[in-house]
């Protein structure tokens, strides 16, 4: 390439790639060296300076002084070395501007290659340096397409990103021109791929997310003191406010749940708990179980345990979907919870084993909505008659019955294990505390 073809060469790498234009010198300088030694094995010591203004390409290489040349790629005449030295002697090393057109076809194949590597070295460190500060940032993405692993290569702008299947909540699909918002997670520059990771799974989404929409955690008057998610399904937050002219809860939750459903349509629908704060761990323990009414909580500090009764027809709701419910108020409260329905030992006292199982099965089919009257007698004809009856039915069966799908089915067999594990937790302790 002639220097005029080089000249326009570092313009166009210059606005395409926005670099600046001593990378590129830089990028070029380091490429025709690299081709040089790969080619040409005998040049030792290369150099290159290409003057950007101009287009003007030097390769230096060292060559010996000689009397008679014999491989005039490693040696020079003493007649020619005095040509750009005076004081050259033969046996001396002199640095010899080289044509770099004479290098080949190939030679310049190979500097094309290695060129387009530096750039693209050079453009992941202009990424990582302008990203790596925006780590635990929101950024909107827009879907590119979706690769074969299921993660999702999206645009921000000028740059790629990707999300791992892994950061994507598993009810979520997308669709290439998709919008979303999601969490910087990491900038890898090592990375095969696009270097800037995102996450929609990683609990700093919520709370970022929060610190958009609710101006009172943004200024700092509420605050979110502990999170827990499970992406896609449902997040447990809970918050406290520094005035006490603000209602920390309701700043979050806005006017008629504005502010809230404002996150959870982003969150494609995914259930959000806001839960008052406080230091009483009894009361923070009420608050977590939301939506169960709470009869009491009892604190075993030393166990990091609480033992907690719900009013009679909560207890399905204070387990939740696939224990969901459970699950999060403990890991948002750091104890392990066990739950039962208050007036559970006089009842179990009073009545059969028949009625207590039957009881049981109403009771959580309740809190999936169904009645006793739509399914009572379809179950007693396949002797359903136990919450554990119920998970050992295969789900074409259950569809039947329910009149739904599998989907529905399979969700309900779910949930039933979650109960029923919660429900004999619960049984065990009872009969332990009675033989006490």
């Amino acid at each position: 390439m002639n220097a005029e073809g080089l000249k326009a060469l570092v313009r166009q790498i210059a606005k395409e790639k926005e670099l600046d234009v001593q990378v590129i010198k830089r990028a070029i300088e380091e490429s025709i060296i690299a081709a040089s030694r790969r080619v040409l094995s005998q040049y030792k010591d290369a150099r290159a300076e290409l003057n950007p203004e101009t287009g003007e390409l030097h390769l230096w290489v060292k060559k010996t002084v000689v009397q008679d040349v014999t491989n005039p790629r490693t040696m020079i005449s003493l007649r020619d070395a005095r040509k750009i030295s005076k004081e050259v002697q033969i046996g001396d090393e002199i640095e010899v501007n080289e044509d770099p057109s004479a290098l080949g076809h190939i030679a310049a194949q190979n500097m094309r290659q290695i060129l387009a590597q530096r750039l693209r070295d050079e453009e992941r460190k202009k990424i990582v340096e302008e990203w790596k500060g925006r780590v635990n940032e929101v950024v909107t993405a827009t879907v590119q397409r979706i690769e074969n692993d299921g993660s999702v290569i999206v645009s921000l702008g000028k740059v790629e990103g990707i999300l791992p299947r892994k950061e994507i909540p598993p009810t979520t699909k997308y669709r290439p021109n998709d919008r979303l918002k999601a969490l910087v997670w990491k900038v890898d520059p090592d990375a095969r791929g696009p270097i800037i990771i995102l996450s929609r799974t990683h609990p700093d989404l919520v709370i970022r997310l929060f610190e958009q929409e609710v101006p009172e955690i943004a200024d700092g008057t509420v605050k979110i003191v502990r999170i827990a998610r499970e992406p896609g399904a449902r997040t447990k937050i809970a918050v406290e406010s520094t005035s006490p002219e603000v209602d920390a809860v309701g700043a979050c939750v806005g006017i008629r749940g504005s502010r809230v459903q404002m996150i959870v349509h982003e969150l494609d629908n995914e259930k959000i708990d806001v839960v008052p704060y406080s230091q009483k761990i009894e009361e923070f323990v009420a608050h977590a179980l939301v939506p169960a009414q709470i009869a009491s909580v009892k604190v075993i500090p030393e166990e990091r345990k609480a033992i907690v009764t719900v009013k009679e027809g909560n207890l399905s709701l204070a387990i939740g979907k696939r224990g969901q419910n459970a699950k999060l108020a403990a890991k948002l409260t750091g104890l392990t919870l066990d739950i039962h329905a208050e007036g559970e030992e006089k009842k179990l006292a009073s009545a059969n084993q028949e009625e207590i199982q039957q009881r049981y099965l109403l009771d959580f089919l309740s809190q999936k909505g169904v009645t006793e009257e739509q399914v009572l007698e379809k179950l007693k004809e396949h002797n359903i008659k136990s919450v554990d009856d119920l998970t050992k039915v295969d789900v074409d069966t259950l569809a039947e019955i329910f009149d739904s799908d599998l989907e529905w089915a399979q969700e309900l067999v779910d949930d039933a294990r979650s109960y029923l594990e919660q429900l004999q937790a619960m049984l065990k302790r009872t009969f332990s505390d009675e033989g006490n």
